[in-house]
């Protein structure tokens, strides 16, 4: 396992969320969405190299761009 930030994941890797970093209102926006500290998080497919991502937290799928997803540290489950 180690660490990275989601934006470093392929498709089809899955992670861990370790912590969401940014200012408030990005914490909280990922919160409601249940990108938190301990939830598994699947990217199920990225948008060009450094486009959007695409991922899956529980039953919920996100399009996130790649500034948002490298707010987000991660323990990558390989």
């Amino acid at each position: 396992m180690s660490d990275c930030t989601l934006c470093a994941l392929k498709a089809e890797d899955h992670a861990t969320v370790v912590r969401v970093n940014g200012d408030f209102a990005l914490r909280e926006r990922f919160a409601a969405l249940g990108v938190r500290p301990g939830r598994t998080i699947r990217v199920v497919r990225r948008l060009g190299g450094r486009g959007p991502l695409q991922v899956r937290v529980d039953h919920t799928d996100l399009v996130l761009r790649a500034a948002e997803a490298a707010q987000i540290d991660v323990e990558a489950e390989r």
